[in-house]
């Protein structure tokens, strides 16, 4: 029998990371929030938005809490019937959710708002692990493998764009193609996928009247896009290195509604300056860094693919958010991961993380069992990926 020469232990530096990201954002949603608040609850109510993140935070904490100690490999066995269940909410949105400016995106659970778009991604990505894991003999094969991927994500980018909401299904679609790619499928019907979804995009944005809106106001105009795209490019031009100040932060957001949630590294950099910027930007850098040596030393092909898949996820849609922030992108109403107000979207952000501990420290558990394993004459099993 094997002994352990340490113990298995967390990815401090991930942690870290995730739990400096999360209180800045109870911060960053307090300092931009306060004025929608007064605007939509009363004055009584300024903390509306900070309270109700914090709420969200020790949500999030307990699933996270709960992922972790479930472990990764036994999730892969739940994870089927986590996928239905969160296809079933999305089709749910449509019979029973709340409508948003004509979009239906939310749920009412138990008195919480609930974003099903938003639980998806850690859930089709940890699916999307099991599944590429389980046909990386036939990947190649268009029939047995391609087709199915296709089908299997494009019902849930479907719905999600029915919604309708393109950039969560652009952030998705990216991710998926990914772990297609890192699965080891062909360069060429990666290229091939990667070229039919992004003439698909086009179609779908040009046909969705505020999507089109939105990027015609990139280039200019008189439209609320534009405008709104004009004014975080200038709030972020004119933030300098150490901002100006909360009050200056909050006099500006009264100027536009959302600046807790699509706009925040706008709102940010302007109170807290570029330095602070900065330093959100190399926070999500090294994110993804972390998560792409979890990805490195996994020991499985499922754990490879998982935590490639949620760096990618976490990092891009932060990198998007960024983009949109600083006038380089058309406006998408994506949150910035950890930061932005979003319940839904931060217990998956930190479910996402949780995955990746998960990885990480089985990982560790593995090599210290295959080093006592090699001392004493034993030998470890291979890791495996159950098969769906």
């Amino acid at each position: 029998m094997a002994t352990r020469i340490r113990k298995s232990k967390l990815d401090i530096p991930l942690l870290g990371t995730t739990i400096g990201l999360t209180l800045f954002g109870l911060v960053a949603v307090w300092a931009t929030s306060i004025p929608d608040a007064m605007l939509w609850f009363g004055g009584d109510a300024a903390l509306h938005f900070v309270l109700s993140q914090t709420q969200w935070l020790l949500i999030g904490i307990l699933v996270a809490a709960a992922v972790f100690a479930i472990g990764y490999r036994n999730l892969t066995r739940l994870v089927p019937a986590l996928a239905v269940a969160v296809l079933l909410l999305l089709i749910a949105v449509f019979v029973v959710g709340k409508s948003d400016y004509g979009s239906y995106r939310r749920l009412e659970i138990f008195g919480l708002s609930i974003q099903p778009s938003e639980i998806a991604k850690p859930v089709l990505i940890l699916y999307l692990a099991c599944w590429l894991s389980s046909k990386r003999d036939k990947l190649n094969d268009i029939d047995a493998a391609l087709i199915p991927f296709l089908i299997l994500v494009g019902i849930y980018l479907a719905l999600i764009l029915l919604q309708p909401n393109l950039s969560t299904a652009i952030i998705l679609a990216a991710v998926s193609v990914t772990m297609l790619y890192l699965a080891g499928a062909a360069t060429r019907q990666v290229l091939t996928v990667i070229g039919g979804g992004g003439v698909l995009t086009v179609i779908i944005a040009m046909l969705i009247p505020y999507q089109r809106a939105r990027i015609l106001g990139l280039f200019g105009g008189n439209s609320s896009a534009a405008t709104q795209s004009q004014f975080v490019e200038t709030l972020t031009r004119s933030a300098g290195m150490f901002g100006h100040g909360i009050d200056a932060l909050q006099a500006q957001a009264q100027l536009v509604r959302g600046a807790h949630m699509d706009f925040v590294f706008a709102f940010v950099t302007y109170g807290f300056g570029v330095f602070t910027a900065l330093l959100l930007l190399a926070a999500f850098l090294f994110f993804g860094y972390r998560a792409t040596r979890i990805a490195q030393h996994a020991q499985s092909e499922t754990g490879m693919l998982a935590a490639a898949g949620i760096g990618v996820w976490i990092l891009l849609q932060a990198l998007v958010h960024i983009g949109v922030n600083v006038g380089v992108l058309p406006i998408t109403g994506l949150t910035l991961p950890f930061v932005s107000y979003g319940g839904t979207s931060l217990v998956a952000c930190l479910m996402g993380t949780a995955i990746l501990l998960s990885i990480s420290s089985d990982t560790q558990r593995k090599e210290t069992k295959t080093s006592a394993a090699y001392l004493y004459g034993g030998e470890e099993p291979a890791a495996t990926c159950i098969q769906r």
